[in-house]
């Protein structure tokens, strides 16, 4: 058996260990409880307790997808830049050999480098 093969045997036989035990100090919670408060009292505090462990999930998944889809994001971003400064620089000896484009590419590369240094940066609450 291949060692990633073994590996992955023994996390699923962790995985199901825990499970049964966290199954077991439920059931030892309830009874602790049904003891103190009732057994009906006892089973809508864990059923409680178990909607708000899901909504901690929740967010913290949507925090997750919100922090990777910026990130994804500003890839991208450094991905296009880089490109067009490649296109730029092909492009540079043709531009140079040739006085007109020369005469044309001046400003145009003026106003991209402009335009790249007052770009406005997006806020921080862009609600997504």
């Amino acid at each position: 058996m291949s060692r990633a093969k073994r590996r992955a045997v023994f996390v699923a036989l962790i995985g199901i260990l825990l499970a049964i035990a966290g199954v077991f100090l439920l059931v030892a919670g309830y009874i602790a409880l049904a003891q103190h408060i009732g057994s009906l009292h006892a089973a809508l505090v864990l059923a409680g307790g178990a909607i708000v462990l899901a909504l901690l999930a929740y967010i913290a998944m949507k925090i997750s997808e919100t922090v990777a889809r910026k990130r994804q994001r500003e890839r991208s971003k450094v991905d296009t830049s880089t490109l067009l400064t490649v296109a730029a620089l092909a492009a540079a000896p043709t531009v140079l050999k040739s006085r007109g484009l020369l005469m044309l590419a001046v400003p145009v590369i003026a106003f991209a480098g402009l335009s790249l240094l007052t770009r406005k940066k997006p806020s921080s609450n862009d609600g997504g």
